[in-house]
């Protein structure tokens, strides 16, 4: 992978490319995707690049921006699974129809592209916690009401742009009517895509994958069907599959406020730096004393910092007080000839 990363940077350079931090960092993602084929990472580099630099040309998706579509409950965190990754829940049933009748199709992309690039910054954490899941729930549709269209926008927005990010799209409550659109839906998939595909039977199965509070009872867990949806319900852990103990009123919640935008950006591989220095997480100047006063242990890497950061203080300290510290010193030597000078005479 190293080597491909290599071979990838190399072509790049000789076409004279730049990109994008937070296409940077998704390097090993398209290499993936083309395969190892380093010209065809580039053009999906590219793409993407392109495809950003026009959809946030007037800036980033605020929630400001898509507070009033957030409360339909149509796309919306709420979850992790047993392996922390944040699940996205698409409640198909809930697009209002005049979106439809207004081509607004627009709306639902721009409040999942919210979704995802809010969990880029707040949700994960490099090298641990990296991708996501969908629950797409399709409760209450006939053939004539399944959204094609939009289902296709999101699949489409999620393969392309944010390649690599979701693990698992969960279909459920598909009636027997839609169950004969699965092979069309499947024969155009690729291998991969199809992997990523689990069509669930019975709700109660996603439990083999998420705790039950983490589940909405209509989705086979036991928290009561939610009804505001903003700022994302996420749950607390325990995030065990299948826990039926409810969340631990006891855990800590806005760690994510500790992580600089860069930690939770991440890098890509440097060979030319140690695995310590390629794996650190880099943390906020404040996250010391939060860690201290919420009595979690102290992660190596915001001990370091920490360290490092009163190191330069004391440092900076020393070079601001030697100026004063000469010239005081200066003028003793002065006050002392002067007085050697008054003696001799």
């Amino acid at each position: 992978e190293v080597q491909q990363l290599q071979k990838l940077q190399e072509e790049a350079k000789a076409q004279n490319l730049e990109f994008l931090p937070s296409i940077t960092v998704m390097a090993s993602r398209f290499l993936s995707r083309a395969r190892g084929d380093a010209g065809q990472a580039i053009m999906l580099m590219q793409a993407t690049q392109n495809w950003r630099l026009d959809f946030f040309k007037d800036g980033p998706v605020c929630d400001s921006d898509v507070l009033e579509d957030l409360k339909y409950g149509i796309v919306y965190f709420a979850a992790r699974d047993s392996s922390l990754r944040p699940t996205i829940m698409v409640r198909a049933s809930r697009i209002p129809q005049e979106w439809y009748k207004n081509k607004r199709i627009d709306k639902l992309i721009k409040v999942l592209i919210f979704c995802m690039e809010y969990m880029l910054r707040y949700m994960v954490l490099p090298g641990k916690i990296e991708n996501n899941c969908l629950i797409v729930d399709l409760k209450g549709l006939t053939m004539t009401q399944v959204p094609i269209t939009a289902l296709k926008e999101i699949y489409g927005v999620m393969s392309k742009h944010y390649i690599g990010r979701v693990f698992r799209f969960y279909i459920c409550n598909m009636s027997s009517g839609l169950r004969m659109l699965t092979s069309v839906v499947t024969n155009v998939l690729t291998d991969r895509q199809k992997q990523k595909l689990s069509f669930v039977e019975d709700v109660k199965e996603l439990r083999k994958e998420f705790a039950a509070h983490q589940l909405e009872e209509d989705l086979g867990g036991t928290r009561p069907i939610l009804k505001e949806f903003f700022p994302f319900p996420m749950q607390a852990g325990p995030y065990t599959a299948g826990a039926e103990g409810g969340p631990d009123k006891a855990e800590v919640a806005q760690a994510c406020e500790v992580i600089t935008r860069e930690g939770a950006t991440g890098r890509i591989w440097d060979p030319k730096k140690s695995k310590e220095e390629n794996t650190k997480t880099e943390f906020t100047p404040e996250a010391y004393d939060w860690f201290k006063e919420k009595g979690i242990r102290i992660p190596a890497d915001c001990q370091k910092q920490h360290e490092e950061d009163l190191a330069k203080i004391e440092a900076d300290k020393i070079k601001n007080e030697s100026p004063k510290a000469a010239e005081a010193d200066i003028e003793n030597r002065e006050d002392e000839e002067e007085e050697e000078e008054e003696e001799e005479e």
